[in-house]
């Protein structure tokens, strides 16, 4: 699925002394990974949909659009933003629970394919998949592709179940509508966060900024509020250093801002 250069070494050495004695310093770290999308269903995830009122029809959130909201919290809650370190929690939670379930439902579909007597049965794949390069600032954008490449195999095993003759059609279409629920779901995890640039003294000593932030977001567990509790791939706090990885690669612009370019450049078929 993925092509993805990792640096040889990302520790911090000594740099070593130029000819004209003065230091050499590495440049930024960068990566570079490749996902591979055959079905329709997990393309119209990678961009989303915009909402039109006048149709009824609601907005999307697209892996885009999720990868630059979730470096926003990333951000917020290295900052010190305790309602971002909630929501980055909340957003670890929904993506083990999304995983699961695809999980689950693909040993379902594989069960039944493996069930036709005397049958060798290859998954249906496409002839011109697309390729779609990423470049994201955060584990959870890239964790959220992980769950986009996990949902397309899933609908290539549900579609190649119906074409075969395993499957009807009404259990066919309830699969894929199950199907994609989940990472929806997940996508619109961060909708409800509001950035204040709050910080947890904001919060204890009940600053405008901690008020306004309770208002619209709630009250916090003690937990979160004390930062003993953290999401796993949450950021360090201001001013704690942390050494353990590499520097967060630019974000990808996101095709559904407003500002955006219409046509994305980053999805290629493949030749």
């Amino acid at each position: 699925m993925a092509d993805n250069t990792q640096p040889n070494d990302t520790s911090r050495t000594s740099p070593a002394p130029s000819s004209g004695g003065s230091p050499i310093e590495p440049g930024r770290l960068t990566n570079s990974v490749k996902m591979t999308i055959q079905t329709r269903v997990a393309q119209r995830l990678i961009h989303g949909r915009r909402a039109d009122p006048t149709a009824g029809v609601p907005a999307i959130v697209g892996l885009y659009r999720y990868a630059a909201m979730t470096r926003q919290l990333w951000t917020a809650a290295g900052n010190d933003d305790p309602y971002a370190d909630w929501w980055l929690l909340r957003v670890e939670q929904e993506t083990d629970a999304v995983r699961e379930q695809i999980q689950g439902l693909r040993q379902h579909i594989d069960r039944l394919l493996e069930s036709a007597p005397a049958m060798d049965i290859a998954l249906a794949h496409s002839l011109e998949p697309a390729v779609v390069e990423l470049t994201f600032g955060t584990p959870y954008a890239y964790q959220g592709a992980y769950l986009l490449a996990d949902l397309d195999e899933l609908v290539l095993a549900v579609m190649t179940a119906r074409f075969v003759g395993l499957m009807d059609r009404e259990t066919f279409e309830r699969h894929l509508e199950e199907s994609g629920r989940g990472v929806r779901r997940l996508f619109a995890t961060i909708q409800g966060y509001r950035h204040l640039a709050v910080t947890r003294d904001d919060v204890r000593q009940a600053t405008q900024k901690g008020q306004r932030a309770i208002e619209l977001m709630g009250e916090l567990p003690d937990e979160i509020l004390s930062g003993a509790l953290r999401a796993a791939h949450a950021p360090p706090l201001r001013g704690h250093a942390d050494t353990s990885g590499p520097e967060a690669a630019p974000e990808e612009a996101d095709p559904e801002d407003k500002d955006a370019a219409a046509d994305d450049p980053d999805v290629s078929r493949k030749d």
